[in-house]
């Protein structure tokens, strides 16, 4: 059933009483139901005058390689600096903000701890509260659903670009009170005002709302990708293909040495009923095995809203590790400190319980520890019921 919804943005058009000199902060997902940029649409507002646009991981086009640096730019219609915020520079500094009157963010998320987005998000709250300037925030729906919350919490000492925030791996709100908790958090916040969906439930689905994909990075290519990516990005971290450079990423995994037999066989059993898994071959055209046959499995689900994505994953690397003893790698990248395996799961004792066979509902209850408490800590900043 399709509901009377529209973004954020709508509102803060609707709002006169906004004027001044701004910096956005968007990329290919700042648009309205209608496909219209968020540049475009504020460049014909009255009284607002754009002097730059900042940009999260993959740019402005949301259509860089996963992790590859990027450089700054221009706005190819109206002339307005593109200053990345994914290379040399993640924060915005002084000279960056200085002459601003305030710095609006609008950026579809997905909804998940590493997806790098709430990393940026972070730091533009962080820097203007630091120099004062205040943030204004374009709500947008969380695309797997608001009303579930899961594990694991990233633990102190696994800080990374893809886990900057003290949050469940699937923190359950949206961009707007995501950043609203963790101004909360600072001994001097910064001044923020959101500006709220309509039409917007915690339980709402995206497939319901009644509005366009927008792809938000090269391999979130669909609703049914940011259903299964909060767990299966987890196979970033080993010497398996995650999908990227397939038709179906985050849900086809596998690798030129792989049985898929075997891994299916020690798989099925464990899935839920709702989830349904297939022997697969595949041939990335990009990323992990870049033009080799992989062998594997692929996941697809029937429901709208999956629930444990996470423990869908561990199921998925107990039975990998199980049936193919010896061969799985937990790979490191340069300047990290930990397993970037450990880094995405904010902790190392999950790698560690997958490689010394742990008990697996032992390592599923793990999991779910503090997700309640975080819950009612964070009730008090839901925008939406």
């Amino acid at each position: 059933m399709t509901v009377n919804f529209d973004f954020g943005l709508e509102n803060f058009l609707s709002d006169n009483s906004i004027t001044g000199k701004i910096a956005i902060v968007t990329n290919n997902t700042g648009r309205d139901r209608q496909g219209i940029h968020i540049v475009e649409r504020i460049s014909q507002k009255a009284g607002i005058n754009i002097l730059k646009i900042f940009t999260p991981e993959h740019g402005f086009g949301s259509n860089a390689p996963d992790g590859e640096a990027v450089s700054n730019s221009s706005h190819s219609s109206f002339k307005i600096p593109i200053t990345s915020l994914y290379g040399p520079k993640k924060k915005p500094d002084y000279d960056d903000l200085k002459g601003l009157d305030f710095v609006l963010f609008d950026i579809q998320d997905v909804g998940v701890r590493f997806y790098t987005y709430i990393s940026t998000l972070r730091n533009i709250i962080d820097s203007c509260a630091q120099f004062h300037i205040p943030v204004i925030i374009l709500d947008r729906p969380n695309l797997i659903c608001a009303e579930k919350v899961e594990g694991p919490i990233m633990e102190t000492g696994f800080e990374s670009f893809v886990g900057y925030l003290p949050v469940p791996l699937r923190y359950g709100l949206t961009p707007a009170e995501l950043g609203l908790w963790w101004n909360s958090q600072l001994s001097i916040p910064a001044e923020i005002k959101v500006y709220k969906c309509q039409g917007y439930s915690r339980s709402s689905i995206f497939e319901n709302l009644g509005i366009p994909w927008f792809q938000p990075s090269p391999s979130m290519i669909s609703i049914e990708t940011a259903k299964f990516y909060p767990g299966t990005c987890f196979f970033e971290g080993i010497n398996v293909s995650e999908g990227r450079g397939t038709d179906k990423p985050f849900q086809k995994l596998g690798a030129p040495w792989i049985n898929s037999r075997k891994w299916h066989h020690h798989l099925s059993s464990l899935l839920p009923k709702d989830v349904t898994i297939f022997e697969t071959e595949f041939t990335p055209t990009f990323s992990k095995y870049q033009g080799e046959l992989c062998r594997g499995i692929f996941l697809q689900t029937t429901l709208p809203v999956l629930p444990d994505t996470v423990k869908i994953a561990i199921k998925a690397l107990f039975a990998l590790i199980q049936s193919h003893p010896g061969k799985i790698e937990f790979s490191s990248r340069p300047g990290f400190h930990h397993p970037f395996f450990d880094l995405l799961a904010g902790n190392s004792w999950l790698r560690n319980g997958l490689k010394t066979s742990q008990n697996l509902q032992e390592l599923e209850s793990r999991v779910s520890q503090g997700i309640e408490e975080f819950k009612k800590n964070t009730e008090k900043f839901h925008l939406y019921q």
